[in-house]
C-alpha cells in the first residue's frame, strides 16, 4: 500500500526510523506495530478489509491504536475497549525551513536535569515516557530570563505535540516561536513534520494554518488505555 499521503504519516516515520514492524500488507491497507511507542498503525483505504485485519489480531491486547479510516476507529474503539478516543485531524509542514520569529525566547534541547519541570508541567506522558523523549533530543524547552516557560516535543511514535506555555507567559508568540523550532529540527533531519489536532480545537488549529502546516481532509482515530 502506498503510505506518502498525510494520514499515514505516522507509519511512514516508524518505518523510516526502523522500529515499525508490518504485521500486514495489502493493496488497500498496512498494519505496523512500532516497538518504541507499542503502537499499533492501520492505514486503510477499505475498511472492510481493515475490520479483518483487526480482528484477525485481536489477541495482541492493542495498548494504542491509529486507524486512518475515521468510521472504523470509532468502531474498534467500541469493539476493543479502549479508554480514550481522539478523533482529530493530521497536519504536516511541507515547506522550508521557517524562519523563527525574534520574541527573545532562547529555544534549547531539554536535558536530564529539566525532567522535574517537564513532568510537572506536562501531565499527559508518563515520567518514564518523558525521560526516553529526553534522552533522544525530542524535547525543546523555551526560557525567558533564564525562567523556562513552556516546551515542545514528538511524542514517542514520532508526531509533534507536548505544546505547553505557563499560562503567565501566554500571548507572546512563544507557542509559534516553539513550534517552528521543532519543525525546523525535524526538517533538517530530513523528516516531514507532522502533527495531530483535536477536531473541535479551532485555537490549535488557528495556530497550524498561521504556521503553514497541511491539514488532512479527513479524521483519523488515535485510541488508547
Amino acid at each position: 500500500m502506498d503510505i506518502s499521503g498525510i494520514d499515514y504519516l505516522g507509519l511512514d516515520r516508524v518505518l523510516k526510523r526502523g522500529t515499525g514492524e508490518v504485521i500486514e500488507e495489502h493493496e488497500l491497507a498496512m498494519f505496523v506495530y512500532d516497538s518504541v511507542s507499542e503502537a499499533y498503525f492501520l492505514a486503510c483505504a477499505d475498511p472492510a478489509l481493515g475490520a479483518e485485519i483487526l480482528e484477525r489480531h485481536r489477541d495482541r491486547d492493542y495498548h494504542a491504536l491509529m486507524v486512518s479510516d475515521h468510521g472504523l476507529g470509532l468502531k474498534a474503539y467500541e469493539r476493543y475497549g479502549f479508554e480514550a478516543l481522539l478523533e482529530c485531524y493530521q497536519g504536516a509542514y511541507y515547506g522550508g525551513i521557517p524562519e523563527i520569529p525574534e520574541t527573545g525566547l532562547v529555544i534549547r534541547e531539554a536535558e536530564e536535569k529539566d525532567l522535574p519541570f517537564l513532568n510537572a508541567t506536562y501531565e499527559y506522558t508518563t515520567p518514564e515516557e518523558m525521560r526516553q523523549l529526553v534522552e533522544h533530543g525530542r524535547v525543546l524547552l523555551g526560557f525567558e530570563d533564564g525562567q523556562p516557560v513552556g516546551l515542545i516535543g514528538e511524542h514517542l511514535e514520532g508526531s509533534m505535540g507536548l505544546l505547553h506555555i505557563l499560562p503567565q507567559y501566554r500571548r507572546k508568540g512563544y507557542a509559534e516561536a516553539l513550534e517552528k523550532a521543532m519543525i525546523a529540527k525535524t526538517l533538517g533531519e530530513g523528516l516531514i513534520p507532522f502533527g495531530q489536532v483535536q477536531k473541535d480545537n479551532q485555537a490549535s488549529l488557528g495556530l497550524q494554518s498561521k504556521l503553514g502546516m497541511t491539514m488532512s481532509k479527513n479524521l483519523i482515530c488515535w485510541m488508547w488505555r
